[in-house]
């Protein structure tokens, strides 16, 4: 038998607004009452990820040679005036190593960047002519052969020019006599050659691979990505601590998952860039993904696993460089300078016999 209802026994009661219950607080918890419980860290946290947001959504640029969409907070400006400290710092540092500009070992290094810079509109070099101060455009003694009338920023070439690179730039090249360390590096305005990558770069072509890589990274705007990114890389380890993770774990999470991915991926940007450039300068573009193979052999003593490393192996780099080679060679053939180029360079590739640099920076032939 069921229970009788009496009319003043039923109520209506609004589900999304329930009846206020003991000290008018609608029964549960209040909005302040659940914003009081949330720890500080938390709305911290909260706080710097709204912020944070809307600066990175409206700092978002698509980098023109790639098209990857990137976070860029620091001006060509900035970037500019970051080579001329880079620049200073290497004469300081370097002293008495430095090969003077009339050795032999830095003509040839002036010239092969002189190349590079002039097919691409991305300046010239400190002390040279501009090609359009030349007969014919074909630039002086030591490198430039006029560039490109009508660039294209697909083929790696300046086509908004800042601070940082373009027709106006004045570049400056450093040759350090140090056997020992086989690397080659780029600031805007200056290319840095230590004489340990001759050997593994054999001849000009090998030389045009490693340079034209360098400056790659000068076009793509790595070292100013690098800069924007480093404080999107502590906020999210800031972000992973207020969490409670230890500093060193979150540290390296933000390392491991968003530093070293990033900067693997500029390097082989870096790469693709830099086979477009040397492609321009009327290089072989073969050189590159050889020049990478030989580097490769020096890597063994390195870390295998990838994901632990700023660069990716040589081997992958060599096999992307493979798959480029049509455009490259595409680029070679549509340039009309090229035939004449490419027989000066064979030329030069033809008549030059090994060398090795003694420890005060001289030649000994072989």
């Amino acid at each position: 038998m069921f229970p009788v209802l009496r009319p003043r026994e039923i109520r209506y009661v609004r589900f999304e607004n329930p009846s206020p219950g003991p000290g008018g607080n609608g029964g549960g918890p209040g909005r302040k009452q659940l914003l009081a419980e949330i720890s500080p860290p938390i709305k911290f946290l909260a706080f710097v990820l709204g912020v944070g947001g809307v600066y990175y959504v409206t700092h978002l640029e698509q980098v023109p040679h790639t098209g990857r969409w990137r976070f860029m907070a620091v001006g060509p400006q900035t970037e500019a005036q970051i080579g001329e400290t880079v620049r200073r710092q290497l004469y300081q540092t370097s002293g008495n190593r430095i090969l003077p500009p009339n050795h032999p070992i830095t003509r040839h290094v002036r010239r092969v960047v002189s190349r590079i810079l002039t097919a691409s509109n991305l300046g010239t070099l400190r002390g040279e002519k501009r090609p359009e101060d030349t007969m014919f455009g074909f630039g002086n003694v030591f490198g430039g052969f006029g560039g490109f009338s009508t660039p294209d920023s697909d083929f790696g070439a300046a086509t908004q020019p800042n601070e940082s690179y373009g027709p106006e730039k004045e570049w400056d090249v450093i040759v350090v006599n140090d056997r020992n360390m086989v690397n080659a590096m780029a600031a805007p305005g200056v290319v840095v050659v230590f004489t340990g990558i001759l050997p593994v770069c054999q001849d000009e072509e090998g030389l045009a691979a490693v340079l034209a890589h360098e400056i790659g990274h000068i076009v793509a705007r790595h070292q100013a990505e690098r800069l924007s990114s480093e404080a999107i890389w502590t906020g999210v380890a800031l972000g992973l601590r207020a969490l409670g993770l230890d500093w060193f774990v979150s540290r390296s999470i933000s390392t491991l998952f968003l530093e070293l991915p990033n900067s693997r991926l500029q390097e082989l940007e870096a790469d693709l860039i830099g086979l477009r450039l040397m492609s321009r300068a009327c290089y072989n573009p073969s050189a590159a993904p050889a020049m990478f193979e030989r580097l490769g052999k020096l890597e063994q003593a390195l870390p295998s696993l990838e994901f632990i490393r700023t660069h990716p192996t040589s081997e992958n780099r060599a096999k992307i460089l493979e798959k480029a080679l049509p455009e490259a060679y595409r680029i070679l053939e549509d340039n009309p300078e090229c035939i004449e180029v490419r027989k000066q360079i064979n030329s030069l590739l033809e008549s030059a016999r090994a060398i090795r640099i003694d420890d005060m920076g001289g030649i000994e032939r072989l």
